[in-house]
């Protein structure tokens, strides 16, 4: 059964505000998916996976892949790969990633949500179809780098976090 979106689990420290579990889920996921970029990125498929003995890498997926790779040998990863990736480290609830999914596409498209809410309410299927295919589409430009990737990765954990990105140490 999946949380409501408006709870929120209680501090742990004195002083801490509560985070909703949406949020936690995804400044968990961003984390991750930071250190999968950092050890490699790839543009025009979602992962690189690693050869087996005496074999090639293999390339994986395209827009959409159409099999589950084996997260096990991943080592190279997309914006969304890493995001994917970075989940199943997590759970094995596919969903995982949706949070960060959502967070990565409002901080790109909506700068500044009337709600005030990074991750936004929990979105229907087609429309994080749409965002994981803008998603994407962004990374794969020809002019996007590693570190275009890891800094709206950065921007995103500040914005979800609740801190302005010239904030975060």
């Amino acid at each position: 059964m999946q949380r409501a979106s408006i709870q929120q689990r209680p501090a742990r420290f004195a002083g801490e505000t509560a985070v909703p579990p949406r949020h936690e889920d995804a400044l968990a996921v961003l984390a991750a998916a930071r250190t999968v970029v950092e050890h490699g990125w790839v543009q025009h498929r979602w992962y690189t996976l690693q050869a087996a003995p005496g074999g090639r890498r293999r390339r994986f997926g395209g827009i959409v892949p159409l099999a589950r790779p084996d997260h096990s040998r991943v080592v190279e990863a997309c914006l969304v790969g890493a995001v994917v990736h970075a989940a199943w480290q997590q759970s094995p609830r596919p969903e995982h990633a949706n949070p960060a999914i959502d967070a990565l596409w409002r901080t790109l498209f909506d700068p500044e949500p009337a709600d005030a809410d990074a991750v936004g309410p929990v979105s229907s299927p087609p429309v994080r179809a749409a965002r994981v295919r803008d998603l994407t589409t962004w990374n794969d430009r020809r002019s996007r780098t590693r570190s275009d990737v890891l800094d709206l990765i950065e921007r995103t954990a500040a914005r979800v976090a609740g801190a302005r990105p010239a904030d975060v140490a």
